[in-house]
């Protein structure tokens, strides 16, 4: 299983990276207090000024039902997101979103570009975790 969802990780993100990825690089940043892992490939991970963008893979322990105008009735176990992120803010926005069934699978993809919604991650959550992260590679 782990090599489909490194096939599968891989394979998204080269049909959604906006340049070529030489190499994956897959790092457990945090796992939230449900079990979910949330994973960075560090050679996705691009920096601008005070942004950064990076593809990050969350792998639910257990299923999450996304809205049904999204996936239906379709249960969602993992979920490929590439993110922008101001690291004076903190805020973030979702540039794209791969979700996948419970065989990895891909149920949909979504490509938001600018129209995704800023947001700004909660103190102490795993979202943090991962904007600290990110923020702070050199």
């Amino acid at each position: 299983m782990k090599g489909f969802l490194k096939a599968m990780l891989v394979m998204s993100a080269f049909l959604y990276a906006p340049v070529a990825i030489a190499a994956e690089n897959w790092v457990e940043v945090t796992v939230n207090s449900v079990g979910d892992r949330i994973l960075i490939d560090q050679n996705s991970i691009q920096r601008n000024n005070n942004e950064v963008r990076y593809w990050e893979y969350q792998d639910k322990r257990q299923s999450r039902n996304a809205t049904t105008d999204v996936v239906g009735d379709q249960p969602v176990y993992g979920m490929m997101i590439y993110r922008s992120v101001d690291c004076v803010s903190g805020s973030s926005r979702m540039q794209r979103l791969v979700l996948f069934n419970q065989n990895r699978e891909v149920i949909r993809r979504i490509n938001y570009e600018d129209s995704g919604g800023v947001s700004q991650p909660m103190t102490g959550s795993s979202t943090e975790t991962v904007t600290q992260y990110v923020c702070g590679l050199q």
